[in-house]
């Protein structure tokens, strides 16, 4: 009777197969001579090993999965069921909702008042021409004509006005001036609303000569003095304070004539009982 003999060979998990057979190949790559061979080789071995440490990834990840589930079912503790006695059954007091906390009222007030309007930074400012009554500020705003005219109001003081526009657009704006150049009539003041803008119309005061203050900024440049009362300049001084400003404002031409007007006047040779400008009125009628 013939014997078998069984062979019993070592078994490895799969990842241990690809790293064994990855090195099984890199040693019969010393006896291969083809270059094109060995590349073969390397790439198949490459891969082998690249797949063998992803197996063996898997492999422990399994492993620690179990070992967790074994300690699980070793540590779960002794249930034993006992009926509780009436008296002796706890009662579950129902915890009530934390409460959301109230919002400081400062600070509501404070977000309120800084959000209430959007200042109106730009405008056109229109001086007018050689005395004329008035100044007017075009100040665009895209749909105003289609909201009530109360929702739009200006308060004029001699010194300063107040535009305010409510609810366009879901918004509300606001263009307030102050320290204004001149002072101005308010009861002679103007609001006019237009479909895509606001148009204010400033009247200007008469000076004591007769003819309307000469504008050339809508805002002084220096803060005037806030008493109540005026106080009469001089009219040679207030003359000569105004044909300053049109010297630093105006081009070459006038900046001659000026000079020349205020030398004839240092001199002497301007009329001393007229408080006019003098030379410089024929000079403007020649303009």
């Amino acid at each position: 009777m013939v014997e078998i003999e069984q062979i019993q060979e070592d078994s490895f998990s799969p990842s241990e197969e690809r790293i064994k057979d990855a090195e099984a190949i890199e040693q019969c790559m010393a006896s291969v001579t083809r270059p094109t061979a060995r590349v073969h080789l390397e790439a198949l071995v490459k891969k082998l090993r690249r797949d063998g440490a992803a197996l063996q990834r898997v492999e422990q990840s399994r492993a620690a999965t179990a070992a967790a589930e074994t300690t699980t079912n070793n540590d779960e503790p002794v249930v034993v069921e006992t009926t509780p006695t009436p008296a002796s059954t706890p009662t579950k007091t129902p915890i009530p909702p934390p409460k959301a906390a109230a919002p400081s009222v400062a600070s509501t007030r404070t977000t309120t008042t800084s959000q209430q309007y959007r200042t109106i930074d730009k405008f056109l400012f229109d001086a007018g021409g050689y005395n004329s009554a008035t100044v007017t500020l075009y100040v665009p705003l895209p749909s105003v004509g289609s909201i009530s005219k109360d929702l739009v109001t200006c308060h004029f003081t001699p010194n300063s006005f107040d535009l305010i526009v409510r609810d366009l657009m879901g918004k509300s704006y606001r263009l307030l001036k102050d320290n204004l150049e001149h002072d101005i009539v308010v009861d002679k003041c103007k609001i006019i609303i237009k479909a895509e803008k606001v148009i204010l119309k400033l009247a200007k005061t008469k000076s004591e000569y007769g003819s309307y203050d000469m504008w050339t900024n809508l805002v002084a440049k220096e803060k005037k003095s806030s008493s109540g009362s005026k106080k009469k300049d001089d009219p040679s001084a207030s003359i000569m304070n105004l044909m300053k400003d049109m010297y630093d404002s105006g081009d070459d031409q006038m900046k001659k004539m000026i000079g020349e007007t205020m030398l004839k006047q240092q001199r002497g040779e301007m009329g001393k009982n007229s408080p006019g400008l003098g030379d410089l009125d024929d000079d403007f009628s020649k303009m």
